[in-house]
């Protein structure tokens, strides 16, 4: 039954056209050879709207002169020149930073939307996705902040398919049908139909595999795969290593499920490697000491320095949510691994099943891995 069940479940899984994307601290030395920073990528993408640009997002939060500015002025420019431009974010944190919402808001062609986290479960919205032109998608654990941007370890991957694009139209339809307007739209003036930019745009590369999978399971799409069963069932195919990169881990209210999968993995003689930021080691430490203590895992901890220019409140971080296994398949996600954000809150992923996208996170991993920011927990 096992085995029909995860047949099943990747079902949706084929080839895509995937690209690693990275955010890293100013003044750090982790910026991977060879992967695009997201504000590039991000650029790019909007960029090279025709007709529709969707956004899912936890918060806009911008700051001028900061990397996030040209971002906006992109969306902008491209509902100016008839792209239509939907943007929903979560009801909670627009009360902390309404200014860009509003502004996306006002904006010809533009509409805004908040959803209240009590949809999902009583939690937030803190899915990170954007769909252009029904095709390219980009995933990741990137806020729309500047922050994000420019003093955070941000990972992120850009899916050029039309079946990635489509499963997270579903999942943006589904949150945006439960969201209540900011703003309104106005005058939607768009000058091409989806079917004429998709055919326009890069078609998917063979042999690169990629599913879209989410939370909380009952706000789910139909077909669309629960977060936690692709995770486990990823972590359950490791035969030689599993890297894991999380801002925090918790198993608190007796959440196991993650945890479980991480001592099977290493109770099967595959060797295990988590990395957590250091600020969100208070509240986790005796479970990840226990963790750490099992032979065949060791847990580390990341500290960036502060910047030069000054404290950053919410910066100066390991933001980045991924696994890569035995350097042959990942999950790149907006998920931290705690109960709330797979139970209560919306939050996506994409599974990928590709060896040259895994070598590169596991790279990114590497360098953070071995770098002068971290060090063991020792149980």
């Amino acid at each position: 039954m096992k085995i029909l069940f995860i047949i099943f479940a990747f079902a949706n899984v084929h080839a895509a056209n995937v690209e690693i994307v990275q955010s890293v601290p100013l003044e750090t030395m982790l910026a991977a050879p060879g992967i695009r920073h997201a504000q590039e990528v991000w650029l790019e993408m909007i960029g090279a709207a025709k007709s529709t640009l969707d956004l899912e997002q936890f918060y806009v939060s911008d700051k001028k002169g900061e990397a996030l500015e040209p971002v906006l002025r992109a969306i902008e420019d491209a509902a100016r020149r008839g792209v239509r431009v939907r943007l929903l974010a979560d009801t909670k944190f627009y009360k902390n930073y309404p200014e860009s919402i509003d502004r996306i808001g006002k904006t010809r062609n533009c509409e805004a939307r908040l959803v209240d986290g009590k949809v999902f479960g009583g939690g937030v919205q803190h899915a990170k996705f954007f769909i252009v032109d029904g095709m390219n998608s980009f995933v990741g654990s990137h806020n729309f902040d500047w922050r994000a941007l420019s003093h955070i370890h941000e990972i992120g991957v850009r899916v050029n398919d039309i079946k990635v694009a489509s499963d997270l139209k579903a999942i943006f339809e589904k949150d945006w049908n439960s969201g209540r307007p900011v703003g309104g739209l106005q005058n939607v003036e768009v000058i091409k139909d989806l079917k004429d930019a998709v055919t326009a745009t890069e078609t998917a590369a063979p042999g690169v595999e990629a599913t879209v999978v989410a939370a909380p399971l009952a706000a789910n799409p139909h077909g669309i795969m629960y977060s936690g069963t692709a995770i486990v069932d990823l972590m359950s195919t490791a035969g030689k290593t599993l890297h894991i990169q999380v801002m925090e881990y918790s198993t608190k209210d007796s959440w196991n499920l993650l945890d479980s999968a991480i001592r099977a993995a290493a109770g099967r003689g595959v060797k295990v490697r988590l990395l957590i930021d250091v600020a969100k080691l208070k509240n986790a430490r005796k479970e990840l000491e226990a963790l750490a203590a099992q032979p065949g895992i060791t847990v580390r901890t990341a500290k960036i320095p502060p910047w030069s220019g000054g404290v950053i409140d919410y910066a100066r971080l390991i933001h980045s949510k991924y696994l890569v296994v035995d350097g042959a398949a990942a999950w790149v996600g907006t998920e931290n691994w705690s109960k709330d954000y797979f139970t209560r809150s919306r939050d996506v992923g994409i599974v990928i099943r590709a060896k040259d996208a895994a070598v590169r996170l596991d790279g990114v991993f590497e360098r953070i891995w071995q770098s002068k920011y971290v060090q063991d927990l020792k149980p």
